[in-house]
């Protein structure tokens, strides 16, 4: 039934929970996964010419840290036999997954849900409640807490 799965991931703890269901899947209809991290760098201007520095240290730090948590998360995948490739993408994560799901032409998604409460969650947006409403291909959502 599914042969592609797409797993956006921020690596925290809470998304190991949502991992081993991903695991769980993949295993169970050998499907191949594809891993995605996807950061947002928001660009700003510089008041001050020393600024752009610090700001190119914090970006290659924020794509290290992605490259890390892919990375970590690849292997597991491929201890479990899985077939798996991973993706770091810096931009919009809600777009991020939306746009790599029809790319990689998957079948499923599955992620996590960081649990928000409405006011925040309006206020703020979500980005599972983006990728269920602009999906072409069924999201399944995992409640991220930790039991």
């Amino acid at each position: 039934m599914y042969k592609h799965i797409l797993f956006p991931t921020d690596g925290t703890e809470s998304g190991r929970h949502v991992e081993a269901h991903v695991l769980d899947i993949a295993q169970k209809f050998a499907a191949k996964v594809t891993i995605l991290h996807a950061y947002e760098f928001l660009e700003i201007i510089p008041v001050y010419e020393s600024t752009y520095a610090y700001l190119d240290e914090l970006e290659d730090y924020l794509e290290s840290q992605s490259k890390k948590i892919a990375k970590e998360t690849e292997q597991r995948f491929k201890d479990a036999n899985i077939e798996v490739q991973s993706l770091i993408i810096k931009g919009d994560p809600g777009q991020s997954v939306v746009n790599v799901a029809e790319e990689q032409n998957c079948d499923l998604i599955v992620m996590g849900s960081r649990q928000m409460g409405a006011v925040r969650r309006f206020l703020l947006g979500s980005v599972s409640n983006y990728v269920v409403h602009h999906s072409e291909c069924p999201v399944l959502i995992v409640p991220s807490h930790i039991e």
